[in-house]
């Protein structure tokens, strides 16, 4: 894997995260409890040569009775 097609991957991982977040802190503004979390697994080439990067988003919505 190079490190430039490594670093790039990164960068994409990172912007993803920060348009998660601010959809999270978005959804808080509108008066939503809510917990983000995040998995991120390791890198992986498919057999075509792609890189890949598995990141689970989970959000947990609650409500107050």
């Amino acid at each position: 894997m190079a490190t430039n097609d490594q670093s790039e991957l990164d960068q994409d991982i990172a912007e993803v995260r920060r348009r998660v977040e601010a959809l999270a802190n978005d959804m808080r503004g509108l008066g939503m409890e809510l917990r983000l979390s995040a998995e991120e697994y390791g890198s992986d080439r498919d057999s075509d040569g792609t890189i890949t990067r598995t990141v689970t988003f989970s959000f947990k919505i609650s409500q107050q009775d």
